[in-house]
């Protein structure tokens, strides 16, 4: 009866949420899990449950996971909206059930939050876990990528097959002595590095304690790697990439040419993923490659003009280091004249803390461009941001502090600015930005 009456509530209460203009993605979920506790360990799964974790990029590999299960006629439930905690996934399988609690979709697809997996994942088990990569991320909240590690740790049970980045020494442990594993990783391409990386978040063997030896980095602690004793090294991947031309959109995965939508490194590991999963779960490689070489080119709603000039807002985590990395990697790359917009009011939405640390894991040096004609900071805490770029190198003739993200800021960069514009920010800023230039005359 509790089952009952927890499915029926949480449909009519994401119903109602939705008819008042809310999402209606995680209030179902909530108020089912206190009319009975258990009732995700009464529901029957379908024959795939998956799941994608990791510091970043879990997103775009759901979402291009969705899309191949649905090219290749599965039908599926996933948390496009991205309520990835227990409640939002709670809501998620209550919307695909019947009545009885059988799930009525071919495949449960869940991007899952890296730290709350494990109070998700005692509920039920995966049939399979794409694991993307363990950074530093939100240390207010995920304090090290040592804690993650351990909490994910948690839900690799011996019967789920993990889809690996084996290029991530951290993540290459969860699966080590592991007997299910596809793993799926980059070679060496003209875009990987022969230095080490400024900040790593994995430097020493787990089984011996000596320092790793790397023969290239893609990026961070992303590459191929070896102990010098010969106890833990990158295994033999089943899914790699090669050939990459990044620039020109192109790369080839297991030895077949594809187009990729964007240019930005670590838009590749997403192709992989969605190919090693694919694979695990028994989609003929044909199938993968025509849903790869189809996805259709939708207009990019961070890409436009305004006012005669090239905007392209380069979403970057905030307290994420690595991704700030994709940003500045992908503007060494642009041609002309650039000015760069930057700045926040909040690091998380998810808590109050203002740790600012991470801004001295962020290779700002990289932003000592002549091509670079101003870098416009923004917001609260556009002092801590010049600070850091001055220690970095950066001319302070170059930088221009703007209190808010109000008209004022766009009447700055209209008027004290050359070039193409690129900020560098977080989602919710990117959605302000956006406010403020729609009514405007966009070409």
């Amino acid at each position: 009866m509790r089952k009952f009456l927890a499915i029926m509530i949480s449909n009519f209460i994401n119903k109602l949420s939705k008819l008042f203009g809310k999402q209606g993605t995680v209030i179902g979920g909530s108020i089912a899990l206190k009319i009975d506790p258990n009732i995700l360990k009464k529901i029957k799964y379908p024959k795939y449950v998956i799941g994608v974790s990791g510091s970043s990029g879990k997103g775009s590999a759901t979402k291009m996971i969705a899309g191949l299960l649905e090219h290749c006629g599965y039908s599926y439930a996933y948390n496009s909206e991205g309520s990835n905690a227990i409640n939002g996934i709670a809501s998620l399988i209550l919307r695909n059930v019947n009545l009885k609690g059988v799930f009525k979709k071919d495949v449960l697809l869940m991007e899952l939050d890296e730290k709350h997996s494990v109070s998700i994942l005692k509920n039920f088990d995966l049939t399979h876990y794409v694991l993307t990569n363990i950074t530093r991320d939100q240390p207010p909240r995920n304090a090290h990528p040592d804690y993650i590690y351990n909490e994910m740790k948690k839900n690799v049970k011996d019967t789920v097959h993990l889809i690996v980045n084996a290029d991530d020494p951290i993540i290459y442990k969860l699966a080590y002595k592991h007997n299910l594993n596809t793993y799926y990783g980059i070679n060496k391409n003209d875009y990987s590095k022969s230095y080490e990386y400024n900040y790593k978040d994995a430097s020493y063997c787990p089984i011996c304690g000596k320092k790793l030896e790397y023969e290239y980095y893609h990026y961070g602690h992303l590459g191929k790697y070896r102990c010098p004793s010969n106890d833990f090294y990158r295994p033999a991947l089943d899914v790699h990439a090669d050939n990459l031309d990044i620039d020109n959109k192109k790369i080839s995965i297991n030895g077949n040419e594809i187009k990729i939508k964007k240019n930005f490194f670590y838009t590749v590991y997403a192709y992989l993923a969605c190919y090693a999963l694919g694979v695990s779960i028994g989609i003929l490689e044909e199938k993968i490659l025509e849903y790869f070489n189809n996805i259709k080119q939708v207009e990019d709603p961070l890409m436009f003009t305004h006012n005669n000039r090239k905007w392209h807002i380069l979403l970057s985590k905030s307290e994420n280091n690595l991704s700030y990395k994709q940003s500045l990697g992908y503007l060494s790359h642009e041609k002309g004249t650039k000015t760069i917009v930057t700045g926040f009011n909040h690091c998380s939405r998810r808590y109050a803390e203002n740790d600012l640390s991470w801004l001295w894991d962020i290779d700002f040096e990289e932003l000592r461009d002549r091509t670079i004609d101003k870098i416009v900071i923004v917001g609260k805490f556009r002092y801590n941001i010049l600070n850091r770029l001055l220690y970095a190198g950066i001319n302070k003739e170059k930088c221009i502090l703007v209190e808010d993200y109000t008209d004022e800021l766009i009447d700055v960069i209209e008027s004290q600015t050359l070039g193409n514009i690129y900020p560098i920010v977080c989602f919710d800023t990117s959605i302000l930005l956006r406010e403020l230039l729609k009514g405007d005359n966009n070409d």
